[in-house]
């Protein structure tokens, strides 16, 4: 990126300085004003008499600045359509969301709560039968919404049966291991984070990671390979 490619007539010089930087608020305080004269308002309030706001409404304020901001530094630094891009992809999960919300946590591991004795696989195999394609996170969501909307009460009892085994049982978060839709919040043991199992080997007690979740490393390369 070169200094010609900045938006708003600014320059790379402009923003190492207090005066560039001051320049630049104006404008996205006029461009705001443009676009919601009340958050405008709210936001100088805001730095008026920053001690003043709680801590529930400075978190209001910027999550309610957030899209503003967004497009504003996207057109800063020419980055519209990677922006545009990324904020697609984020809308194709919200069925996942609003399914792991309202399907999942609200009504599967409540009408189900001990599913050990399902049977995973039959259910995964009609599941996907009546999918006509492979069980992944945004097929069941949009599935189930779709089976809610015609009111397909066969449909719907299978995804709860299979929702809860996949979301209480080992062998279920096993099987959804870096998912997220059969994930549901839980409490958490901060002195625990890390599983460990003890063992004792020649007589002396020690602890470990189990083994099924080790992971071989050759020479010096991360074992995990990250996010997409």
């Amino acid at each position: 990126m070169t200094d010609a490619t900045l938006g708003f007539g600014f320059t790379f010089a402009d923003l190492a300085s207090r005066e560039g930087l001051m320049r630049l608020d104006g404008i996205f305080l006029d461009q705001l004003a443009a676009e919601d004269a009340a958050l405008r308002v709210r936001l100088l309030a805001a730095r008026a008499e920053p001690h003043a706001l709680t801590a529930k409404d400075e978190s209001d304020l910027i999550v309610a600045l957030g899209p503003h901001l967004d497009g504003f530094v996207a057109t800063l630094f020419g980055i519209e359509a990677q922006t545009q891009a990324l904020a697609r992809l984020t809308a194709t999960l919200d069925p996942v969301h609003a399914c792991k919300r309202l399907f999942v946590q609200r009504r599967a591991v409540k009408k189900y709560p001990d599913p050990s004795s399902f049977d995973a696989p039959a259910l995964r195999s009609w599941l996907e039968a009546r999918f006509g394609e492979p069980l992944t996170e945004p097929v069941f969501a949009t599935s189930v919404a779709r089976w809610e909307g015609c009111g397909d009460a066969e449909g719907i009892d299978h995804a709860l049966r299979y929702a809860a085994w996949a979301t209480l049982t080992d062998a279920g978060r096993a099987a959804h291991r870096g998912g997220t839709l059969f994930r549901v919040p839980h409490r958490v043991d901060p002195e625990h984070l890390v599983p460990i199992e003890t063992i004792e080997r020649d007589g002396v007690t020690m602890q470990r990671l189990p083994e099924h979740d080790w992971r071989q490393r050759e020479g010096f390369a991360l074992t995990d390979p990250g996010m997409n």
